[in-house]
């Protein structure tokens, strides 16, 4: 499961069509681009425009048109095929708000039971641990930073 809003820090979509570290991965050399979690490996999406359960899908079209239809207004959300996001939502692969019987207008984000990474660790009882490898991949970034890019050949 991957939760996000559509948009994140300074309104930067978190819906792409190609990540900033397949580039990073690209300029290092790197078998696998530095990511969390692979898009093979999540099963639903839920945003504030509705959740898609990526498990319901029958080809790869339908995977990209359910993330498509709850990306919103970013880019991604409005490259999609209105129709065919429309025939998911009948066959019940992705739901709006709505569909579950919940207004949009009554919801916010005190209702979520968490609201932090810490607040997860916490009432996980540490059984979530953010990875480790996010240290290692800002060190990756440092050193594919402008005029440190040299040094890697070394």
């Amino acid at each position: 499961m991957q939760i996000v809003e559509t948009f994140g820090d300074k309104l930067v979509p978190t819906s792409v069509e190609r990540l900033d570290r397949i580039q990073l991965a690209e300029a290092l050399h790197l078998d696998l681009p530095p990511v969390m979690i692979y898009g093979d490996d999540v099963s639903d999406i839920a945003t504030e425009e509705g959740i898609a359960n990526l498990l319901l899908c029958r080809t790869a079209y339908d995977r990209g048109q359910a993330i498509r239809g709850v990306a919103g207004y970013t880019p991604v959300g409005r490259a999609r095929d209105r129709r065919m996001v429309e025939e998911l939502r009948a066959r019940k692969v992705s739901r709006r708000p709505e569909d579950l019987g919940i207004d949009p207008l009554d919801t916010h984000r005190s209702l979520l039971a968490v609201h932090s990474v810490k607040d997860l660790m916490h009432w996980s009882a540490h059984l979530y641990e953010p990875p480790v490898w996010q240290a290692v991949v800002a060190d990756l970034v440092e050193c594919a930073s402008p005029g440190r890019a040299a040094h890697l050949d070394q």
